[in-house]
């Protein structure tokens, strides 16, 4: 293996706090995440997600990202479903190998396993809870057809190795011939095969650490004057499609997570509004379009370029969130390039400012104004409380996607707001098993119980870095992975145990007593540990049935369980 790879590697496996005294293990991970990020266009995602499973052969990582989500159960499903009405399903696998060479019967194995996974009755052939688990959602993605009404699923297969990619014969044949294979199933709108050789894995790596940037040529716009001093410029224009697909879609063609869904994937998108979208391009009304839609804005931190051609760099689009997604829905619209898009450019670092841009421009959708103001000053104020932190227990609050992208920071200390959700809605509202859905249903039925103005930041935090610490036991082995399923339940009991069942609420300041020997028990590794293990032992003798794949997604489970201490 070359010196950069291996370098990129160690650097990895530093910033997940990857324990392995394998290397091979660890490439893999690494190859995961290169392809995940690749793929999903964010790095702030759980890389143990993506893993088979020790005794799975051939297929080293599986992603699958239904609606630009990456999903990990079939409630994630569902409410996507509710939420979007329809299924884009991206199905990715991935082998990794260290050697310098694109093995023909590597390959072929690679193929073939992919080929199981999609038989019938497959999960009969994989034996790791992992493969289970995966099957499970591909089969309930089948079984939901109906809504796959743009296309059928794309299947990507990543072949990562450290040599270089030449394009030989014998291998293309052997490539091709699996490709067809797979699409003779009628079971994918297209199959793609990716080589991944040295350099590819290494600008895919690159890439995670970059700040997002897109260059384009803005013809038609005008200086905004008398913009506040924390301003260091706005334009506003119209903007054909063509220049402007390049803020929204990527290199590989996928759409970039560039929007301030941070607070939308709480509220949900606005179908109608979609819809009335989507019929203006569909009955080809491009001439409407730009009449009919408030259109686009973005908040950049940097601009540069020269004359019409500029270039924005670290942005996000705070408003046409639900624009920007029908017009990439409806890239192959042949009508699409005849598009002009209303668009708003603002340059400020002021996040005062970029707040107020947000609640300004939403007004399209039935998002109200106060969810918005509340959700973007509790988020803030929540940022704030965790940059108080000592080293010892810091954690890093991303309320912005890719907020620490290209930073030194471990991966593992970065909290971002779906599992802030999760961690919260477990050990302090006594719903763990409510958590497996999208995280912005979770918010939505959660409703006035999770974000408010006037909540302590303290049990925030401290179920955060309680499921920081259950992790971290996790990844190292000193807890058995067969316990991971059962966490949100552990938190709870956790909460429980150590601080008892007299809660104050949750927006007094007794709470902040309340969790004082929740934290204080985490710094302690060893006493965290023991707490830990003892639950675990309560809960497997608590007589629910633990070979029900969905026992800790039932709300009996969890009365169950509250009754056992």
């Amino acid at each position: 293996m070359d010196e950069i790879t291996r370098s990129f590697v160690n650097e990895f496996t530093n910033k997940f706090q990857i324990e392995s005294n394998n290397f091979s293990d660890k490439f893999e991970a690494f190859s995961n995440f290169c392809v995940v990020s690749n793929e999903y266009n964010r790095t702030s995602f759980n890389i143990e997600d993506t893993f088979t499973g020790d005794s799975t052969q051939g297929i080293d990582g599986i992603a699958i990202i239904i609606n630009n989500k990456l999903v990990n159960s079939i409630y994630e499903i569902d409410d996507l479903i509710e939420l979007n009405r329809t299924l884009n399903v991206n199905f990715i696998f991935i082998q990794s190998k260290t050697s310098s060479k694109f093995n023909n019967n590597d390959i072929l194995n690679f193929f073939e396993w992919v080929k199981t996974f999609f038989r019938k009755n497959s999960n009969s052939i994989f034996s790791s809870d992992e493969m289970k688990k995966f099957i499970e959602l591909k089969d309930y993605i089948y079984s939901k057809s109906e809504y796959m009404e743009e296309r059928n699923p794309i299947c990507s297969l990543y072949y990562v190795t450290t040599g270089k990619w030449q394009e030989d014969e014998n291998l293309l044949e052997v490539i091709n011939n699996n490709i067809a294979e797979l699409d003779n199933t009628n079971l994918f709108e297209k199959v793609i095969f990716n080589p991944c050789d040295a350099k590819t894995i290494q600008k895919m790596y690159r890439k995670t650490k970059e700040q997002v940037s897109a260059t384009f040529l803005f013809e038609k716009k005008v200086t905004i004057p008398s913009t506040p001093k924390n301003v260091q410029v706005a334009y506003f224009g119209m903007l054909p499609f063509r220049e402007f697909k390049k803020i929204i879609i990527d290199e590989n063609g996928n759409i970039k997570n560039v929007f301030d869904d941070n607070i939308r994937d709480f509220l949900g998108f606005d179908n109608d509004v979609n819809e009335a979208i989507n019929k203006t391009l569909k009955e080809g009304k491009t001439d409407f379009f730009s009449i009919l839609n408030n259109g686009v804005t973005v908040v950049a931190e940097r601009i540069s370029g020269a004359g019409d051609t500029i270039t924005i760099t670290n942005y996000q689009i705070v408003n046409g969130a639900q624009t920007s997604h029908v017009l990439y829905e409806n890239v192959n619209n042949e009508a699409i390039n005849n598009v002009i898009i209303p668009l708003r450019i603002i340059i400020t670092n002021d996040d005062d400012i970029k707040n107020d841009i947000t609640k300004a421009t939403n007004s399209q959708t039935a998002v109200k104004k106060e969810e918005l103001e509340a959700l973007s000053e509790f988020q803030k104020n929540l940022e704030t409380y965790y940059n108080t932190m000592t080293d010892e227990n810091r954690l890093y609050y991303e309320r912005r996607t890719n907020q620490y992208s290209n930073t030194t920071i471990p991966k593992t200390r970065i909290v971002n707001i779906p599992n802030q959700i999760k961690s919260f809605t477990a050990m302090f509202l006594d719903n763990p098993h409510g958590v497996s859905g999208y995280y912005g249903t979770i918010a939505k039925k959660m409703g006035s119980r999770i974000f408010r103005l006037d909540h302590e930041f303290v049990p925030y935090y401290t179920s955060a870095f309680a499921l920081y610490k259950l992790d971290l036991f996790f990844r190292t082995n000193k807890l058995p992975k067969e316990a991971k399923r059962m966490r949100y339940h552990i938190l709870m009991l956790t909460r429980l145990l150590v601080a008892g069942s007299d809660m104050p609420n949750l927006n007094s300041p007794k709470i902040r007593e309340y969790c004082k020997p929740l934290t204080e028990l985490l710094l302690d590794n060893e006493k965290s540990l023991a707490v830990f293990e003892n639950i675990i032992e309560k809960i497997k003798k608590s007589g629910i049935d633990l070979g029900d794949r969905k026992v800790f997604e039932k709300k009996e489970t969890t009365d169950i369980l509250l009754r056992i201490l």
